[in-house]
């Protein structure tokens, strides 16, 4: 079972509830090492003075800070750990309010909040309070050295955490000058094709039709990778013969490129990866019989687009893609 990232109670009033938070989301994107490609050797991360290109032990460094006036502050950690929240153990919820009032924007990380041994009965009469009353608890956690607004909510079989981002970190709609022409009147004729195109896609939400595409050619490529260099190391390493060009096969045995090619020659990297996976365009976006085209397609769509009145032509399509909003024309293979 995954370690809790903290360990507390939940409390309100004169009720305190032993709980543990664990994340809700775990990043599994593929993170790639620093090596040297002669050795295999991890690579070192080293603090250089810029003026005089000297490593600087870590006890000479200090944190700095420019402020809007363009002065430079200095500080050390000691400094800043003093002025870090008191930690405390204690998730103390101060209010209850309509899940409603709380914009989406604000919501920053989630945890699951389960409870520790012992309070099991007490944790389930706290969801339950919460899922019947409609309401979310507004308390205040102390997380990684930050203090932090936080929502204690109902979800499935138990309760989950979310952190809120603070007021003044969402950045409002009034410093975007480009919103300020999106009040235009709409023609119904428009709206009512609009609303159209939307029932006519409208469906039930499920994450697992929406799986994480990249990171899945990116794993498939690295284990592909993987088996081809465990290869080349088994198979005997022979001398090219005199004369031979670069690339062609020795002896039965196709050459190894050295290490770096990928980095050299990214052109043909990117070749090889699309060899190797059979292409890396998207999976096409699955369409009912009657449903109509692709959604970046509007020809195909049941109903038109809501800037094309009915009867009206659609704009042609150059094969750079400018001018129209159909389909990009496919390329001819290279040779």
């Amino acid at each position: 079972m995954a370690r809790p990232v903290w360990v507390g109670s939940l409390s309100f009033g004169r009720v305190a509830l032993p709980v543990r938070l664990h994340g809700v989301v775990a990043s599994r994107q593929a993170r790639f090492h620093l090596l040297h490609d002669a050795d295999g050797a991890r690579i070192q991360n080293k603090r250089v003075c810029s003026a005089e290109g000297e490593e600087v032990p870590l006890e000479h460094v200090v944190r700095g800070y420019t402020l809007e006036d363009g002065r430079h502050v200095t500080v050390t950690s000691g400094e800043l750990d003093a002025l870090d929240p008191v930690s405390s153990r204690v998730i103390a919820l101060e209010e209850f309010v309509d899940p409603a009032q709380v914009d989406p924007l604000l919501l920053d990380t989630s945890y699951h909040l389960v409870p520790a041994r012992g309070a099991e009965p007490a944790y389930a009469l706290m969801a339950e309070a919460l899922r019947a009353s409609g309401r979310v608890g507004v308390g205040r956690l102390v997380l990684y050295q930050k203090g932090h607004l936080c929502l204690v909510r109902p979800h499935a079989r138990g309760l989950v955490l979310s952190t809120l981002h603070a007021v003044d970190e969402v950045v409002s709609q009034e410093q975007l000058p480009e919103l300020e022409t999106t009040g235009a009147s709409v023609a119904p004729a428009e709206l009512d094709a609009a609303l159209r195109l939307i029932e006519a896609r409208s469906t039930t939400f499920d994450p697992r039709r929406h799986p994480d595409e990249h990171r899945e050619r990116v794993m498939a490529f690295l284990e592909r990778r993987a088996r081809a260099q465990a290869r080349s190391r088994r198979a005997p390493r022979a001398a090219p013969e005199v004369g031979a060009p670069a690339g062609a096969k020795v002896r039965g045995l196709e050459a190894t490129p050295a290490e770096g090619a990928l980095r050299l020659r990214p052109r043909l990297a990117a070749r090889e990866v699309r060899e190797d996976s059979g292409g890396l365009g998207s999976k096409p976006f699955p369409v009912e019989p009657g449903k109509g085209g692709a959604p970046d397609d509007p020809r195909g769509a049941s109903t038109p687009w809501p800037h094309e009145a009915p009867g009206s032509t659609t704009p042609s399509v150059t094969p750079e893609g400018r001018g129209g909003l159909g389909a990009l024309e496919p390329k001819k293979p290279r040779g």
